[in-house]
């Protein structure tokens, strides 16, 4: 099963509901299995799909129906937990250019993770952030970089397919400490 996949600046509330539903599907197990909210309150979500600044990759499949969703925020001041200083500092040729850019998440449809859409969406993005010669950053949770090794497949992948550089640039671990 492959997926039609688009790039949009914004969508509107119809589709953005879809998309909710979807991103719910997909985000909720986070609650419980990382220490940072990855899941985005409604409204958070609502002002992602209606930035400009936040290049949305809209997955369908063959009937229509929502199926996968990436955001790509082309200007780092549209990412409130991270700091563009940091990449400025670290890539400042790209930075001057406004070349950094951050995925926000990715995600697919539960039921079509074994399927293409996945990686027809990746395939698209990839494309995408090759023909533009950017830094793009993301995150990824301990759950999906150790159970589901996702960091060390993309890198394999993004180095079979493309001329880059993959590189760990910073990790924050989350500690508890139970007093007796």
């Amino acid at each position: 099963m492959s997926a039609d996949v688009s790039f949009e600046p914004t969508v509107d509330a119809a589709t953005a509901d879809r998309f909710w539903d979807l991103y719910l599907q997909a985000f909720e197990p986070l609650r419980t299995r990382a220490a940072a909210r990855h899941v985005l309150h409604r409204a958070e979500f609502d002002e992602e799909m209606s930035d400009p600044r936040v290049l949305k990759l809209l997955a369908h499949d063959e009937d229509g129906q929502a199926v996968g969703l990436t955001t790509l925020a082309t200007d780092l001041a549209a990412v409130p937990w991270i700091s563009p200083e940091f990449f400025a500092a670290r890539y400042p040729e790209h930075a001057a250019r406004g070349a950094v850019w951050y995925v926000g998440f990715t995600l697919a449809h539960p039921g079509r993770r074994a399927t293409r859409t996945f990686m027809d969406m990746i395939d698209a993005l990839v494309a995408h952030l090759a023909e533009h010669r950017v830094v793009c950053a993301y995150d990824v949770s301990r759950f999906n970089d150790d159970g589901l090794r996702f960091a060390d497949n993309l890198r394999r992948h993004l180095e079979r397919t493309q001329d880059v550089t993959v590189e760990t640039v910073d990790r924050q671990t989350y500690y508890a400490t139970t007093f007796h």
